[in-house]
């Protein structure tokens, strides 16, 4: 049966770098596979063998072999940057999004404020101040005093508009 030791147990044994070892792990020249978590090893059996026949030079079929994991890891390297540019795009179209309801938030608030602004005309029509010559300062003066109740309410979100209006 054979063994199965880490690459660095390897790299000792053999007396090789430990980058050369995994090259040839990911090539799938020699049988390896993750053991744990950051823990690759490799058959002992199949590295000697491998080695054995690597001592007589590179052959056609080893650099055939390294050619073809070139073209993988190249072709690796272009879907990751098509993900990259379709999680860009992705990321840009939330933006888009948030920028987008952040208009519409600022648009209801306003019309919130419209409302509330019509609210007290209104209820000043429906009193004897619509003939007043008072009307203007009249209306003026409940405008505050119900924006005055809304920031008792909502001190947040009159705090934000404050700041943009001053």
């Amino acid at each position: 049966m054979s063994e199965w030791i880490s690459i660095k147990e390897a790299a000792k044994k053999y007396n090789l770098d430990e980058e050369y070892i995994q090259l040839w792990a990911d090539m799938r020249v020699v049988t390896a596979y993750l053991k744990e978590y950051n823990t690759v090893v490799v058959n002992d059996e199949c590295l000697r063998a491998f080695l054995k026949v690597k001592e007589k030079g590179d052959s056609l079929a080893y650099v055939k072999m390294l050619e073809r994991f070139c073209i993988n890891q190249s072709e690796t390297c272009v879907t990751y940057a098509y993900l990259l540019g379709a999680r860009d795009k992705e990321i840009e179209m939330y933006r888009e999004a948030k920028t987008q309801r952040d208009a519409l938030r600022r648009m209801w608030l306003e019309q919130n404020d419209q409302m509330r602004d019509l609210a007290v005309e209104l209820a000043l029509e429906q009193t004897c101040c619509y003939k007043c010559w008072l009307k203007k300062l009249c209306m003026t003066i409940k405008k505050i005093k119900a924006r005055s109740r809304v920031r008792m309410r909502f001190p947040v979100r009159l705090k934000g508009k404050n700041k943009k209006s001053e």
